[in-house]
């Protein structure tokens, strides 16, 4: 009876984290629908910022906002030659194409339309961002040192 009763509680306990982790991620992702609604919402009134804006669920507890207006600014300089221009957004379609593959359809937009650099090899960029992070030449709280801690 003791082997019974013991498997319940276990039971009983796995079945009280199961509840709690569904209510957790529930409401982020309630979270980021109502954010991603917002967005598209002041897209439709004229904001461009929000145009840009995509939203993405990384975890029950954390969701990361990002901006993909660099890319229209980034790329050109990229495309002359700027090495951190080229970091930077070597990071950016990384983190994009790892949110299209969770399914998030602005992300995959992104990925797809660009515009990205003509010539690049982006694993050896993002290496060297991740040096430009290290070094202090991108500032820790930059948008691309945060994404390559979630890479």
């Amino acid at each position: 009876m003791r082997i019974k009763s013991g498997m319940s509680a276990r039971l009983f306990v796995l079945a009280i984290v199961l509840f709690l982790c569904s209510g957790c991620s529930s409401n982020a992702e309630t979270f980021v629908t109502k954010i991603r609604a917002e967005a598209t919402e002041k897209c439709n009134e004229g904001n461009q910022a929000a145009c840009h804006t995509i939203v993405q669920q990384v975890s029950d507890t954390k969701v990361l906002i990002e901006s993909t207006a660099p890319i229209e600014i980034q790329t050109p300089a990229c495309n002359a030659g700027r090495q951190d221009a080229c970091e930077q957004m070597a990071v950016l379609h990384g983190e994009l194409s790892t949110w299209c593959t969770m399914g998030n359809g602005p992300a995959c937009a992104a990925v797809k339309t660009g515009p990205w650099p003509a010539k690049w090899d982006e694993p050896a960029l993002i290496d060297a961002a991740k040096m430009s992070c290290l070094s202090g030449q991108f500032k820790a709280d930059s948008s691309t040192c945060q994404a390559l801690q979630m890479m």
